[in-house]
């Protein structure tokens, strides 16, 4: 995966190793949930592309565009929402798969999605994260894992 990525490893997910302890999920199980997970990073990573919020997932509010970038954007693209959305490309782009045995990969693969995610100092760039889990996130990844083993085990 080119651009920017994550690798999000179930064990690390507060609550998971717990919910996911003494039971048994054959290989094509775990595959699904590992999918239906990079489906909700996907959504939660769209929603901060997207929403008012404009910050990354500890919770740190995303540095402004400058003026002058401001201005060009109200010129040429009305519909942006600065700083990361212009016309969707990076929000487009933003895409999972299955890693290893317990672990999704979630990333963007926009040709400058880097570029947001850990900034270009020597083009005065900020670094806008937005890959990553938030408390929030992880909780709803943790409730999403639930109600798969409880639809596979009830």
């Amino acid at each position: 995966m080119s651009g920017a990525a994550i690798e999000l490893n179930l064990s690390e997910v507060e609550g998971l190793a717990r919910i996911l302890n003494g039971v048994s999920l054959g290989p094509q199980d775990r595959i699904q949930l590992l999918t239906d997970i990079g489906v909700e990073l996907e959504g939660q990573t769209q929603e901060r592309l997207t929403g008012t919020e404009k910050k990354d997932p500890q919770g740190n509010p995303w540095k402004d565009i400058a003026e002058k970038t401001r201005k060009y954007y109200d010129r040429k693209f009305p519909k942006a929402k600065p700083p990361l959305y212009r016309e969707g490309g990076l929000v487009d782009s933003v895409t999972s798969e299955v890693g290893g045995s317990w672990s999704v990969l979630e990333g963007a693969v926009a040709e400058y999605a880097a570029v947001h995610q850990f900034g270009w100092p020597e083009k005065n760039i900020a670094a806008r994260a937005y890959l990553g889990v938030s408390s929030q996130n992880a909780a709803d990844i943790a409730s999403l894992t639930q109600r798969f083993i409880a639809r596979r085990f009830t």
